[in-house]
């Protein structure tokens, strides 16, 4: 006699459960604003401009497209973006991850199995038989995620995801920073060499008159002396900072992921524009919103937050609910056949009840976790409100020393011509010219270091202020 197996269909109500369900309420905290000291004020000390921030690509204010070449192919072809934006890919995909399990997983299950049973062991007359079995199933498991505990590990996941972004940002802007700064110093550097070779060409005509002034008597030893000193002196300062050369080439082609041998096309130092434009900085308040280390932290609050959340939830019950529907047969010829229909309903609720104070434990510990990096978040915000003022600062100072250190050159200039006039004339010897012209040169390469000093403290404000993010991914290809 047949057999018929009549078949209901359970998922009906699996579907109306987990629609109740799905909208599970979060037990973390709301995150608020989070008050700042000085983030009320209308300006920046040492704002002389009064004008509000505009975000650009900051490093063309200096005119040259060598360096905004320099600047886009280190953000495009550097080791460290290259491999932030690998890391920022695999965020992506840990966010999918971490959101999969708010969704019921389905998977599909197909079996065959033959297997021969001796009968020996149990009848006397022994004999054997062979059973065949396939099965076909579909299968669903859902944990109801009644307190926000998944939905809240989903959101950490987006949180890290952002975090991500940020630090991509902070990468972009330290590649451009640092390759502005290393190639400002490098066009200094080689004009500095230039010039402290024609101060070593001077210093060795000198030496050679005050030797044969000393020879003849009518020079000190001392006098003579010195001259050699001043050669020496002259000598181990062109060493040095030929020196520097190839270490900053170096150090601009590893950046940028070149052969450390490449040469390096720079603008000559003289032309680079030195002049202390005013920089708009805007208002405190906004750079919080601006500055990538800052929001950082800010999303590390957040974080935190939700992490109480999943430490409360861990204090109640979870519910999941497990369905089943498929196909078993002895017979593969018979497997889709609705006498081999099968089916199964499983729910379960588990409740923590003595953990020795663990979980209870952990919702105080992520409590603490939320006030220090609201603690963390205050002492970024600060020192991004401190490096602005210091770089506002800085850069008005280093305007008002160049300006003192041209006046000088000024001078200089003059005493060149006036000694120069006198040994033409034959007024006087050859040797105050050598040294003013040896005076002079010196003057220029203290004039420049301290334009240099001035551009870098540019770069750093540029930097502190946050400006340029919104150019950083259209160069790097990585768009928000």
């Amino acid at each position: 006699m047949k057999t018929t197996v009549v078949s209901s269909k359970p998922p009906i109500f699996l579907v109306v459960i987990a629609t109740v369900f799905l909208s599970g309420c979060s037990l973390a905290p709301s995150p608020g604003k989070i008050s700042v000291p000085g983030e009320n004020r209308t300006t920046f000390r040492g704002n002389k401009a009064r004008m509000d921030f505009h975000s650009t690509a900051w490093w063309k204010a200096f005119q040259d497209d060598k360096l905004t070449r320099q600047v886009e192919d280190v953000l495009k072809n550097a080791p460290d973006a290259k491999a932030i934006l690998a890391r920022l890919a695999a965020f992506r995909e840990q966010a999918k991850i971490a959101g999969a399990p708010l969704l019921p997983s389905i998977n599909l299950d197909a079996n065959a199995s033959r297997s021969k049973t001796n009968l020996g062991t149990f009848l006397p007359q022994g004999g054997s038989f062979t059973n065949n079995s396939f099965g076909l199933q579909l299968s669903a498991s859902y944990e109801f995620d009644l307190w926000g505990k998944l939905s809240n590990t989903a959101k950490t996941a987006k949180l890290s995801l952002l975090e991500a972004e940020e630090n991509r940002d902070v990468v972009f802007q330290t590649l451009a920073a640092n390759t502005v700064e290393l190639y400002t110093e490098l066009s200094q550097a080689r004009r500095e060499v230039k010039l402290r070779a024609e101060a070593v060409a001077a210093a060795k005509e000198l030496e050679k008159s005050m030797k044969t002034g000393y020879v003849n008597g009518t020079i000190q030893s001392t006098t003579y002396l010195t001259a050699i000193q001043q050669l020496k002196s002259g000598k181990q300062a062109l060493s040095t900072t030929e020196t520097r050369v190839a270490a900053l080439e170096a150090s601009l082609n590893a950046l940028a992921g070149r052969d450390i041998g490449a040469i390096i096309p720079v603008t000559d130092f003289s032309s680079l524009p030195t002049k202390a434009t005013p920089i708009p900085s805007g208002l405190p308040s906004e750079l919080l919103n601006r500055r990538p280390d800052v929001r950082t932290v800010r999303l590390k609050v957040e974080n935190a937050l939700l992490q109480v959340g999943i430490a409360r939830a861990a204090l109640l019950p979870t519910i999941s609910l497990t369905a089943q529907k498929g196909y078993k047969s002895n017979e593969l010829s018979q497997l889709v056949d609705s006498g081999s229909s099968v089916w199964s309903l499983m729910g379960g609720i588990v409740q923590p009840l003595f953990n020795r104070g663990a979980k209870r434990a952990a919702v105080r510990q992520a409590h603490h976790n939320v006030e220090a990096a609201i603690a963390d978040y205050r002492k970024t915000a600060l020192n991004a409100f401190k490096e602005v003022d210091i770089a506002l600062t800085n850069f008005a100072d280093a305007g008002t020393r160049l300006e003192l250190e041209t006046e000088s050159i000024a001078s200089e200039t003059i005493k060149v011509k006036q000694a120069r006039t006198s040994y033409l004339s034959g007024t006087t010897g050859i040797q105050p010219y050598l040294s003013a012209q040896i005076a002079y040169l010196n003057q220029l390469v203290a004039r420049d270091q301290v334009a240099l000093s001035m551009m870098q403290t540019r770069v750093r404000l540029a930097t502190a202020l946050g400006d340029g993010l919104n150019v950083y991914q259209t160069i790097s290809g990585e768009l928000r």
